[in-house]
């Protein structure tokens, strides 16, 4: 599906302070419990900002996954012996076609290479952290893994490190910030799999409809559109912050107001910038209400993107794989792309996902493993994963193949201006999973936004990379 990206930003608008006391009608909360009304929502999009902005060096490594196809519960994986010509592939199922495109690849795989074969087994995304979690802790790990972390299995000793799996030609062919972002203490344990990047998608027939001439760059113009769509019949802003991947959309609004995971390498998610961010979600659903119903409970997928596809959403938060489900799904919207609304003046960017193959280190597997990896990042087939997927090649053959591709060139532009989550940190995971949990909760009406966040806070400070 052919699509357009508009070439610059507009002008931006400053913002303000986190909320003060208000005495209001019913709606979010702000950081000291107090109920957000439609003056202090408008003050975020109005005023200067809250608090000071967090430093500007990109966070390192992340992930992403589109969770479609459901996968059998049971944890069991063949186990290497020693120098076994058999492994074991686990990988999460990003389109309905993940499955097969993996055992059609084991299938060239073993005829290339007779006496040596691959076990695939994919997983829903949805399932995939807590079966993955079940091999680990009863040590059937799976030779290969397709995931979108690496740092804490790396630093509990787990996985091999890549310049004993891949050659010279491959290891180097990576584009180089993927390639930095799969390090941890100076070794490289993940093999940069697929990128995506993020924009703002809109209806343009809704936005004709309603008179709407161009895409909002700020927070104050995407709550205006909203509205005026929300008053024609349908949804203003699809906003997932449900369980599934919800870390994505909260971090492009997270850094489209100044705030991060991180400020001079110390976590810093209960910010006060972050706590206005979150307080302007909670505008959105329960003060602007141009959102669809219980945005804290929405998944990504079923929730937000199809919605959308079925013509009935203004605007959404899509990613460079969203076309090849609108493709599946048989749907004719009539969409454009821009970038990301800012607030405080913030600068142009988008949100860079990386996903990971790792290699746990089981007796024997190196030398089969490496052949397979070695195969599978071999151009053709590495170039029809991505087009198969729908998802940014992260090696510059690749890129080189897919550049005049009119699905995949709107979205490689972006990559220069790509921002990363800090999975490279090992306390990472364990922040993602509180967040995955919790962050929905604070779309309550009522609930204190900085308290989920301290929640969220403590988990990384406290997290060990497990």
């Amino acid at each position: 599906m052919k699509v357009r990206r508009r070439a610059q930003l507009f002008s931006l608008m400053s913002v303000c302070t986190v909320l003060t006391a208000t005495s209001c009608a019913a709606g979010g909360s702000s950081a000291s419990g107090t109920t957000l009304d439609q003056a202090g929502c408008d003050k975020i999009t109005g005023g200067a900002a809250a608090g000071a902005s967090t430093s500007l060096k990109q966070p390192s490594g992340g992930g992403q996954s589109l969770h479609v196809q459901q996968a059998s519960l049971e944890t069991g994986l063949p186990k290497a012996t020693a120098r076994s010509k058999t492994i074991s592939f686990v990988g999460g199922a990003y389109t309905g076609t993940t499955e097969a495109y993996w055992k059609d690849l084991a299938g060239k795989f073993e005829a290339a290479n007779p006496g040596y074969k691959v076990n695939i087994r994919i997983i829903d995304w949805n399932n995939i952290d807590q079966q993955v979690s079940t091999m680990i802790q009863t040590k059937q790990y799976p030779d290969v893994l397709n995931q979108n972390k690496f740092s804490g299995w790396a630093a509990n000793g787990l996985l091999q490190p890549i310049d004993s799996l891949v050659s010279p030609t491959v290891g180097n062919d990576f584009i180089p910030s993927f390639k930095e972002n799969s390090y941890y203490q100076g070794s490289q344990y993940g093999l940069p799999l697929i990128a995506s990047t993020r924009a703002l998608f809109y209806n343009k027939d809704i936005f004709a409809k309603v008179g709407i001439s161009k895409p909002p760059a700020t927070w104050a113009e995407l709550v205006s559109s909203a509205q005026k769509i929300k008053a024609a019949g349908y949804t203003g802003y699809g906003l997932p912050l449900g369980g599934e991947e919800n870390q994505g959309e909260w971090s492009l609004w997270m850094w489209s107001n100044g705030g991060d995971w991180k400020s001079d390498d110390k976590w810093s998610v209960n910010s006060e910038r972050n706590v206005q961010s979150l307080n302007f979600l909670s505008c959105l659903a329960n003060v602007y209400k141009v959102t669809q119903p219980n945005p804290g409970q929405t998944n990504r997928t079923d929730g937000v993107f199809r919605p959308f596809a079925n013509g009935q959403t203004g605007m959404i938060m899509g990613a460079s794989f969203a076309p090849s489900l609108f493709k599946q799904w048989n749907s004719t919207v009539n969409y454009g792309i821009a970038p990301i609304p800012v607030n405080n003046g913030t600068k142009p960017f988008t949100l860079g996902v990386q996903d990971y193959l790792v290699s746990f280190k089981n007796p024997g597997n190196t030398e089969a493993v490496s052949k397979f990896l070695n195969f599978f990042y071999q151009t053709d087939n590495y170039v029809r994963f991505l087009t198969s997927q729908g998802f940014l090649p992260t090696t510059q053959t690749a890129s080189t193949a897919l550049k005049d591709d009119p699905n995949f060139a709107p979205y490689l532009d972006l990559l220069p201006i790509a921002k990363f989550y800090p999975s490279t940190d090992p306390s990472f995971p364990k922040a993602q999973g509180t967040l995955e949990a919790q962050l929905g909760t604070a779309l309550t009406p009522g609930a204190d936004t900085k308290s989920v966040l301290d929640q969220i806070q403590s988990a990384a400070t406290q997290g060990n990379g497990g």
